[in-house]
């Protein structure tokens, strides 16, 4: 199991229930690293239950479907869709039962807020946010016995005899093992950019594993973006837009106009798409008519009070440490990498194309297409990482009798190859990046933020590439038997796929726009692909 967040956690517990011995292996710290610690908590499931002020509303798996793909622009993968529509209740009970807890309301039922883009109530809110979600899995997870080595990248995937795969690791010393099936679920490359709202540490290694092996890539220039806070000139990486508008929250221009009243009039604000919204604010600083300030001085106290409750360790605490008073203040928002909606194409078994390796969270595509409902980001690492675990544990029982064929190979135990690799698990390591090798990620990070934005050209991604080339030239023959190489070189060749995929869609669709193509194109009503050759 390559990951440590919600998805890969989940999947693994998924797959001990099923029988299955877990090796995790996460480059951070597990139950802190990654993006689903850092999230608001909020999961999409139609259980029909309303807000605070309309309960019951009318929802049905269908109309959740119906919404994930109009909001993905119809590039998303229906039968996909649908499945986790139909399994999105199922799991959010799931992780009750596993000790998360969600808000209620005083009839019992979820209260269901109005992220953006749904076109009803659907979104419940977890407890303490996506930490508390992470915890508690985390705990379930030790609780099984599963073998956890943080601080430990994956190298290499490689198929070998029997249905198995040789698997290459790397803590401070390298080693191989061997495994029945492999799980990729850590997380996206929102890292390859300068500002992001999450974890710095996702730089989408994972998909370059799944890349090199022959898995099929696919929607590579898709890219989600969101607001983050500025507060006193300090930029706040918190998931900034569904707590609030799913509550009511306004943007307000530099001219002190209500951007959803001026751009959306029929719309209520929580049914314009996350796609619409962050261009429509790249826009008006484009203009010259920022800063935008998302404005929740009109809230009621009773959501104020559910807010704090249910998510005010994951957002209003860190903007309070920050010197800001989020009840009486507007708050700047600025633009943000929150997804890279890129991924590994996967069917409803949650299988890429190449057969015992499993893609879920945000190393697998065909759910979001080219933006995501509000919502649906933690609800698909929920669903798509249970189904994933069972099905790679029941993937490794179906080929075990082929692997007891071939001839016994030494084994080691988990406490010795912790310590061949020289590994301390669950104590935080000083970062080995010299300076040199900081100042070329640094470069790869400014060549996708200025030229793989919300905003294109066909003059900016020929610039990238370029960039790209050139950077290639200075790093291809550096020793990448260094962790912090290796990690460099795969930043650059996925930053480079991302580019080009840019490149050949020649329409503007979602949050991205191609400012020489400004219209969608309905020829381009389809994913683009990428296998290695």
């Amino acid at each position: 199991m390559v990951g440590g967040g919600l998805a890969a956690l989940a999947a693994t517990i998924s797959a001990v229930d099923d029988g299955a011995t877990v090796l995790l292996v996460n480059k951070g710290l597990s139950g802190k690293s990654g993006s689903s610690a850092k999230a608001a908590g909020i999961l999409a499931a139609a259980f029909g239950h309303g807000d605070l002020e309309t309960r019951p509303v009318p929802d049905n798996p269908n109309k959740h479907a119906v919404d994930t793909l109009e909001v993905g622009y119809h590039i998303g993968d229906p039968e996909l869709v649908n499945f986790v529509a139909k399994q999105a209740t199922s799991a959010i009970h799931w992780l009750e039962s596993l000790g998360v807890e969600f808000s209620r309301a005083e009839d019992g039922g979820y209260i269901q807020l109005n992220a953006p883009g749904n076109s009803c109530p659907r979104a419940v809110s977890a407890i303490g946010g996506g930490h508390a979600i992470v915890s508690a899995l985390l705990h379930q997870a030790k609780a099984r016995g599963v073998m956890f080595l943080d601080e430990t990248i994956v190298r290499n995937i490689k198929p070998i005899e029997a249905h198995k795969f040789l698997v290459t690791l790397q803590g401070r010393q390298t080693n191989t093992i061997t495994t029945g099936a492999a799980v990729l679920a850590a997380g996206g490359a929102t890292g390859l950019f300068p500002t992001v709202s999450g974890d710095e540490g996702n730089i989408g290694t994972s998909l370059m594993l799944g890349y090199d092996i022959g898995a099929t890539l696919k929607n590579l220039e898709f890219v989600e973006f969101t607001l983050i806070y500025r507060v006193k000139s300090k930029i706040l990486r918190i998931a900034g837009m569904a707590p609030f508008l799913s509550r009511g929250g306004k943007l307000i221009n530099g001219f002190g106009e209500d951007l959803f009243e001026l751009h959306f009039p029929n719309k209520k604000s929580e049914q314009v798409g996350r796609a619409e919204i962050l261009r429509l604010v790249e826009q008006e600083i484009f203009n010259n008519k920022g800063p935008i300030r998302l404005d929740c001085t009109h809230f009621s106290e009773v959501t104020w009070q559910e807010f704090e409750e249910s998510q005010g360790t994951t957002t209003l605490d860190k903007l309070t440490e920050a010197g800001c008073d989020y009840r009486t203040e507007k708050i700047e928002v600025i633009p943000a990498a929150h997804s890279v909606l890129a991924g590994l194409e996967i069917d409803t078994n949650a299988q890429t194309t190449i057969p015992g390796v499993f893609a879920a969270g945000e190393n697998a595509t065909g759910i979001h297409g080219a933006g995501r409902l509000s919502g649906n980001g933690l609800t698909a690492c929920a669903v798509m990482g249970l189904i994933c675990g069972t099905n790679a544990s029941g993937y490794a029982k179906n080929t075990r009798h082929q692997r007891n064929s071939v001839m016994a190979q030494k084994t080691v135990s988990f406490e010795q190859l912790k310590k061949s690799l020289n590994i301390f698990t669950g104590q935080s390591q000083a970062s080995n990046v010299n300076n040199e090798i900081g100042a070329l990620i640094n470069r790869v990070k400014n060549i996708v933020g200025n030229n793989l934005g919300i905003i294109r050209n066909e003059l900016s991604l020929n610039e990238g590439k370029r960039q790209l080339s050139n950077l290639w030239l200075e790093i291809k023959d550096l020793d990448e038997r260094n962790k912090d190489v290796f990690e460099l070189q795969q930043m650059a060749r996925l930053a480079n796929l991302m580019i080009e995929a840019a490149f050949q869609r020649t329409e503007s669709r979602g949050v991205q726009f191609r400012s020489d193509f400004d219209k969608p194109d309905n020829s381009w009503a389809k994913a683009q692909t990428f296998v290695k050759n």
